[in-house]
C-alpha cells in the first residue's frame, strides 16, 4: 500500500515537469514566431543603428591654375583596397581555385614585399576566420587598380572576388614644390589645409561635402557600403595671377643666390605696378641637408628691421612735412655720428665730402646723413613720422589672399627713446615684412597710388567665372607728386650712381634701392648677420612692374644688397624684359627713319651687311677687324689684331669677343650682359700662353 502511494506520487511529479517542459517549450516557439513575424523589422533598425552609420566624406576638390591656365594644384584619386572573405559568391571553389594562386604570384612580383607563398598564407587565415574587411593595398593609383582589377580572381564579380574599393584623393602640384607655401598644401594628408590659397579658399575649393553610409566592425573598422545617402557639387578652381615661366626664373636666381652665398633663406616678390597683381612670389629656406626648399612663406610671414630701404619712406615724410627736398645739404663729417652711451651710427664707407646732399646721401646710402636729418626734424616730433609711417602701411598686416601675414612692429611714438626716430630712419627699431616694403615702393612707382597686392585673377565653377578680382585702391594719394617726383629721382640715381650701379643697362632702365640690415643677434654682439635686399621698379621711366628680393643670413661672397639680392632682380628684371615686348624699343621705328644703330667694334663683314640695311656704307679696309674713332663716331677705321698681342675688344659684342681671345690662346671670363665695356688686361699687352683676362659686358 505504501509502495503504490510512492509510486503514485513520483508518476505526478514526473507528470506536472512534463508539463512545464512542455508549455516552456510552447512558450518559446510562440516567441520566436511572435518575433519573426512582428519584431523583426524593428530589430533589424535597431540593429542597423548600431552598426551602420553616416560620414562625411570630401567632394573633388577643385583645381588651382596660374594666369595662363597652367595647373598648380589638383587632386589625383588614389585607393585602398580590400576584400571581404565573407562575401556570399567566395566560396570554398572560388577560394580553392589556381586564379586565386595567380593572383598571390601577381602580387608578390608587383609589390616585392611578401612572397606569394606568404600572400596564400595571409588569405587563407583571413578566409577561415571570415574577414570581411582585409586590407590588401593602401595608397595605390588608377592605373594600379585598373591593372589588378584584370587579374583572375579580381576580375570576377564584386560578391565573388569580395573586393572592396575605397577613393581617396591626393593633392599634386605638377610643377613641384613652385610657390608651395603660397598655395598651401595637405601637410598631414588628412585633408586639413593649413596654409596659403588652399586654407584661404578652402570653402571654396572643398565644394559640398557628401554623406556615404558605413558599417561598423570589429577592431573598430569601418566598411563603406554600396548606397549613397546625398552627393553634392564639387570645388570651384581659382585662377591666380601668377605666371609660371616667371615664377620659375624667379624661384631658380633665388636658389643659386643662396647657395653662392651660403644663406640660410630668401624670398622674391614681383608685382604689377598699376594692378597690384603678383606675377612671382617665391620662398626658399636651407634644409639639413643643404638644400633649399618652400619651408615657409617669408614674403608674408616674416617681419624683419628693413635697413636701408627704410631710408626712402624718411625722406617721403620729410618731403611731405616740408622740411627738406632733394638738394637738402647734410652735414655728415667723416661718416660717423657719436650717439649716447658711447654707440655710434656709422656708415659702410668714408662719405665723398663732408656735406651730402638727401639725394645723394640715399644713393650712397649714408646711415649718418638719414639718422642726422630725423634727429634734427622727428626726435621732437615723433607723432608726425609715426602719422607718415602708419600712411604707408607700416603699422597693419598688407591683406592677402593666403594666411600668416605678419603683423609689422612700430611702437606707439610715447614709446620711442630719444634715438628712435634716428634709428627707425635707417631701418632699425621697427619690423616689416617684405610685401610691406614691396607695396610702399610701388606706391612711388604708381604716382603715389597705393594699391592692394593680390594673387587671384578670378574664380570659375563649372567653365563660369563666378568672382573675379579688380584693382583695389587702398588709398588714391599717399603722398603729393612733388614728393613722388623727387623719390623717383633718388631711386633712379642709385641705379645710375650710387650703390646700385651693377644693376644699370642699357636696354631697360631699372630705379630702385640696396638694402643692408644688421639682423639682432643676441642685441647686435658678437657675430653678425645680415640681411640684403634690394627692391625697386622698371623700366623707371613708365613703370610697369615692381619687385622686393630679401636674403637673409649670406655668410660668404658678400653680404651687400646691391651685390646679394641685386643680382636676384637684374635676372628676373631681364627675364620679364624678354617676355614682354612692350617695353622694347620699336626697331622698325629706327629703320622707317634711316637711323643706323651704332655698333662700336666687330667685324668688318657683319657690321658692312647691318649698315647697308640703312643705306651706309663701310670704306674697304684690309682689315677683318674694324672699330670708331673715338673722335668721329660716324667713320670705322681699322682694329690691328696681332697674334701675340692682347687685342682691343671693347665695343665688340661677345661671341667676337672670345673668338679673339681664345683664338689667341687666351682663357676668357666675362661678367655682365651686352657689349664689351672694359677688359682686365689693357690692349696692347703681350699674351702669355693660357692667360687668363676678365671683360666686363655692360
Amino acid at each position: 500500500m505504501a509502495s503504490n502511494n510512492i509510486k503514485r506520487e513520483v508518476m505526478v511529479r514526473i507528470y506536472i515537469g512534463f508539463l512545464f517542459i512542455t508549455l516552456l517549450g510552447f512558450g518559446v516557439i510562440f516567441k520566436a514566431a511572435h518575433t519573426q513575424l512582428y519584431d523583426a523589422q524593428r530589430l533589424i533598425a535597431q540593429s542597423d543603428s548600431v552598426t551602420i552609420f553616416s560620414k562625411t566624406v570630401a567632394a573633388e576638390r577643385g583645381n588651382i591654375y596660374s594666369e595662363d591656365g597652367k595647373l598648380l594644384a589638383t587632386s589625383l584619386p588614389i585607393f585602398d583596397v580590400h576584400i571581404d572573405f565573407n562575401a556570399d559568391g567566395l566560396n570554398d571553389d572560388v577560394f580553392s581555385s589556381s586564379n586565386v594562386d595567380s593572383v598571390c604570384q601577381l602580387l608578390a612580383a608587383k609589390y616585392h614585399d611578401r612572397s606569394a607563398t606568404d600572400y596564400r598564407k595571409d588569405f587563407s587565415k583571413a578566409y577561415k576566420k571570415g574577414d570581411t574587411y582585409y586590407l590588401l593595398r593602401k595608397n595605390i593609383s588608377l592605373a594600379d587598380l585598373n591593372e589588378m582589377k584584370t587579374w583572375p580572381w579580381f576580375r570576377l564579380s564584386r560578391n565573388r572576388s569580395g573586393l572592396i574599393v575605397e577613393t581617396k584623393e591626393l593633392r599634386d602640384h605638377p610643377f613641384g614644390d613652385i610657390a608651395l607655401r603660397t598655395l598651401g598644401f595637405d601637410e598631414h594628408h588628412d585633408g586639413n589645409y593649413s596654409s596659403g590659397l588652399e586654407l584661404k579658399y578652402d570653402k571654396e575649393l572643398a565644394g559640398e561635402k557628401v554623406k556615404k553610409l558605413y558599417r561598423k566592425l570589429s577592431g573598430g573598422v569601418s566598411q563603406p557600403l554600396d548606397t549613397k545617402e546625398e552627393t553634392t557639387n564639387s570645388g570651384k578652381d581659382i585662377y591666380t595671377t601668377i605666371d609660371i615661366n616667371i615664377q620659375d626664373v624667379a624661384e631658380d636666381a633665388l636658389r643659386r643666390a643662396l647657395t653662392v652665398h651660403d644663406a640660410e633663406h630668401g624670398c622674391v616678390i614681383l608685382m604689377e605696378t598699376k594692378t597690384g597683381r603678383i606675377k612671382a612670389i617665391a620662398n626658399l629656406g636651407k634644409t639639413d641637408s643643404a638644400n633649399y626648399h618652400e619651408l615657409y612663406n617669408y614674403a608674408v610671414g616674416e617681419a624683419t628691421e628693413p635697413g636701408s630701404t627704410m631710408k626712402l619712406a624718411t625722406a617721403a615724410s620729410l618731403m611731405e612735412d616740408g622740411m627738406a627736398n632733394n638738394n637738402t645739404p647734410i652735414f655728415v663729417g667723416s661718416g660717423v655720428l657719436e650717439m649716447p652711451k658711447g654707440s655710434e651710427i656709422k656708415d659702410h664707407e668714408a662719405p665723398e665730402t663732408p656735406t651730402l646732399t638727401l639725394k645723394r646721401a640715399i644713393e650712397v646710402s649714408s646711415n649718418v646723413a638719414i639718422a642726422t636729418i630725423a634727429r634734427d626734424h622727428y626726435v621732437h616730433a615723433p607723432e608726425k613720422f609715426y602719422e607718415h609711417l602708419k600712411a604707408f602701411g607700416f603699422t597693419e598686416p598688407v591683406q592677402i589672399e593666403v594666411g600668416g601675414a605678419a603683423q609689422p612692429i612700430l611702437n606707439d611714438p610715447k614709446k620711442w627713446s630719444g634715438v628712435s626716430a634716428m634709428y627707425i630712419a635707417h631701418g632699425y627699431e621697427l619690423t616689416l615684412t617684405p610685401l610691406h616694403t614691396l607695396q610702399f615702393y610701388n606706391t612711388i612707382a604708381n604716382n603715389g597710388v597705393m594699391v592692394k597686392p593680390t594673387l587671384i585673377e578670378k574664380v570659375r565653377e563649372y567653365n563660369q567665372t563666378v568672382d573675379s578680382n579688380t584693382t583695389v585702391v587702398l588709398n588714391p594719394k599717399v603722398m603729393s607728386d612733388k614728393t613722388v617726383k623727387q623719390l623717383r629721382e633718388i631711386l633712379e640715381g642709385v641705379v645710375e650712381e650710387g650703390t646700385g650701379k651693377n644693376l644699370k643697362t642699357d636696354y631697360l632702365k631699372i630705379a630702385g634701392k640696396t638694402g643692408t640690415a644688421v639682423i639682432s643677434n643676441h642685441g647686435y654682439t658678437g657675430n653678425k648677420k645680415y640681411q640684403a635686399s634690394f627692391v625697386g621698379y622698371f623700366p623707371a621711366d613708365d613703370p610697369q612692374y615692381t619687385m622686393i628680393v630679401v636674403v637673409n643670413s649670406p655668410s660668404q661672397g658678400g653680404y651687400y644688397g646691391n651685390v646679394v639680392a641685386g643680382s636676384v632682380f637684374r635676372e628676373v628684371a631681364d627675364k620679364v624684359y624678354s617676355l614682354s615686348l612692350g617695353m622694347h624699343p620699336i626697331v622698325n621705328d629706327a629703320v622707317s627713319q634711316n637711323i643706323p644703330p651704332v655698333i662700336q667694334s666687330g667685324s668688318r663683314e657683319d657690321i658692312n651687311r647691318l649698315l647697308q640695311l640703312f643705306g651706309v656704307n663701310i670704306p674697304e679696309e684690309n682689315n677683318e677687324w674694324i672699330k670708331l674713332m673715338a673722335n668721329d663716331q660716324n667713320k670705322y677705321i681699322a682694329n690691328d689684331i696681332k697674334a701675340d698681342i692682347v687685342p682691343d675688344v671693347v665695343g665688340m659684342g661677345l661671341k667676337d669677343a672670345i673668338y679673339l681671345l681664345e683664338s689667341r690662346g687666351m682663357r676668357v671670363e666675362f661678367t655682365g650682359r651686352g657689349n664689351v665695356k672694359g677688359q682686365s688686361i689693357d690692349a696692347g699687352s703681350k699674351i702669355s700662353k693660357g692667360q687668363k683676362i676678365t671683360i666686363q659686358l655692360s
